[in-house]
C-alpha cells in the first residue's frame, strides 16, 4: 500500500494484487453495477476507499497519479490452486479432495451459490469461511457470518486461489461423475477397486502366519469377493435384450384384434 494525500485527506493506495481485499472486490462489484459507464470510477473507489462523488468532480490529472499506483490492474490476477492460507497468524486450511467433505460442507456451499447466484462474488467470504477452517474444526464450531465478514479482509491472492482450486476439483468431479456414467469406465473402475481389494487381502493373508484364525476368516473373504468379481464380469459383460422385432409386431397386431373386436361387440 502507498499513502497518498488526496483533497486534503490520507488514503492507502493497492500497489499489487496482493494489496486488494476480498471486501474490496464485493465493494467493486455493488458500485460497478451503479456505474455502468463509468467502471474504473467504480474500481478506484472501492479499492481506495475515496467517495465517488469526489473521483467524479476531480481533474483528470488529480486522479492521474492514483491511476498510475494502480497500474497492477490492467492484468488479471493468474490463480494458482491452493488449499491453505494464513489471516491474523492463523492457519485456515480447505480439505485437498472434494469427496473428502463432511456433508453439511456441501449443502452449504450449494446454499451460498443459490443465495447469491446473480452476484458471485458476494458468496466467496461465505465459502472460504465453509471451505476453510482451522485445524479440527467444524461449521457446528463457528459462527458462519461472524466468520465470512472476518474473510472479507483476506487479501483477494489468497481467495482466488482456494475458488481455484475449488473450482478446479469440482470440473474434476463433474468430470469423473460423467465419465462413470458410461459403462465401459463403470465396468474399469468397479473392477478396479474390487482387485485393489483382492491385493488387499492378498498382503494381509501373507503376514497372518501359517496357521491362525484370522489367515482362515481371510481366506473366506477371499472366496466371497472372487465371488463377487464373477458376478460383476457377468453383469458388465451381459449385452442389453433388444425387443424383438416379431414379437412387436404380434402384440401390435394383438391390440388391433382386440380392439375390432371389442367394436363388433359394440363396447366402442
Amino acid at each position: 500500500m502507498k499513502q497518498i494525500k488526496f483533497n486534503d485527506n490520507e488514503y492507502n493506495i493497492p500497489e499489487y494484487w496482493h494489496d486488494v481485499t476480498v471486501g474490496m472486490l464485493i465493494k467493486a462489484a455493488e458500485l460497478s453495477e451503479l456505474l455502468e459507464e463509468a467502471p474504473i470510477i467504480a474500481i478506484i473507489s472501492a479499492y481506495t476507499g475515496i467517495p465517488v462523488s469526489q473521483l467524479k468532480l476531480s481533474k483528470t490529472n488529480e486522479v492521474q497519479e492514483i491511476i498510475s499506483i494502480m497500474s497492477f490492474i490492467t492484468e488479471p490476477y493468474e490463480a494458482k490452486p491452493k488449499t491453505s492460507f494464513t489471516l491474523d497468524n492463523i492457519e485456515y486450511e480447505c480439505e485437498d479432495e472434494l469427496v473428502n467433505q463432511k456433508f453439511e460442507d456441501f449443502v452449504s456451499i450449494q446454499t451460498a451459490l443459490y443465495n447469491h447466484r446473480d452476484e458471485p462474488t458476494r458468496a466467496l467470504p461465505r465459502l472460504l469461511a465453509i471451505l476453510c477452517k482451522k485445524e479440527g474444526e467444524t461449521l457446528d464450531d463457528i459462527d458462519l457470518n461472524e466468520r465470512s465478514k472476518l474473510m472479507e479482509d483476506l487479501p483477494m491472492t489468497y481467495a482466488k486461489d482456494v475458488e481455484c482450486f475449488f473450482l478446479h476439483s469440482l470440473n474434476a468431479y463433474r468430470s469423473l461423475t460423467l465419465l462413470s456414467s458410461i459403462p465401459d469406465i463403470q465396468r474399469e473402475i468397479v473392477l478396479a477397486k474390487v482387485q485393489e481389494l483382492q491385493n488387499t487381502l492378498k498382503l494381509h493373508k501373507g503376514r497372518s502366519g501359517t496357521f491362525s484364525g484370522m489367515r482362515f476368516r481371510l481366506g473366506i473373504y477371499q472366496l466371497q469377493l472372487w465371488w463377487v468379481k464373477k458376478v460383476l464380469e457377468k453383469y458388465f459383460n451381459s449385452e442389453p435384450i433388444k425387443p424383438s422385432k416379431k414379437t412387436l409386431i404380434q402384440t401390435c397386431k394383438n391390440w388391433l384384434m382386440k380392439m375390432l373386436k371389442r367394436k363388433g361387440n359394440g363396447k366402442i
